[in-house]
């Protein structure tokens, strides 16, 4: 947990440096996908989504908890160290605005939430760091109701970055990319088998 106020340091510091010199993100498929202003609701819910699995794992399992930092510290690592070296951002924001709430939330997310360093999308890496902690989750991999819900909310946020024009396709897969990689690295590589060891020590610990 001690990461996460460095990473929101680091990713502060990248958007007051990284403004206007960047390289601009874009491919055909951008220009396919229309904007949506409704998608504002699932975009949003990601912060939810992250909190209330965290919050809900460190009381409930720690397994699942300790699986779920890693997964994130990993992915966000690797993403603000691909923005640092490699400066990015997206010109797909549209010129003007529909008068419904929705779109006036859109325009008023939009003046503080900048279009630079989108590539690999931690909305992308976030979201699925979530979904896939909760599919692995001991306690809640056979609840079939909440799993459905749980892919149908990562997807939906996932559309909602496009949608919203807030991430090129691009940017999309390559946050999966990054969070594919980083889910096998945590749940079947090396931090596996370190947490499985430190997991084992505890309980001999406790049990003592």
């Amino acid at each position: 947990m001690l990461y996460i106020p460095f990473h929101l340091l680091w990713y502060m510091i990248l958007e007051k440096t990284v403004t206007t010199n960047y390289y601009p993100i874009h491919c055909a498929l951008d220009d396919l996908i229309p904007f949506c202003e409704w998608f504002i609701f699932p975009y949003f819910s990601w912060f939810l989504y992250m909190v209330v699995t965290g919050l809900y794992f460190l009381f409930k399992d720690h397994e699942a908890f300790e699986h779920y930092m890693l997964s994130l510290i990993f992915g966000f690592f690797i993403s603000t160290t691909i923005c640092s070296v490699f400066p990015n951002g997206q010109d797909l924001r549209p010129d003007g605005y529909g008068a419904n709430f929705a779109a006036q939330i859109v325009k008023w997310t939009q003046n503080f939430d900048t279009n630079t360093n989108v590539f690999p999308s931690m909305h992308v890496v976030g979201a699925l760091g979530a979904c896939f902690a909760i599919a692995k989750s001991r306690k809640l991999k056979k609840k079939v109701w909440l799993q459905i819900f749980n892919w149908l909310l990562c997807t939906a946020i996932i559309l909602a970055t496009m949608f919203l024009k807030q991430h090129s396709v691009l940017d999309i897969f390559s946050g999966i990319v990054v969070s594919v990689i980083v889910y096998f690295f945590v749940y079947h590589g090396p931090a596996s088998k370190i947490l499985t060891k430190v997991e084992k020590l505890l309980t001999k610990k406790n049990s003592a």
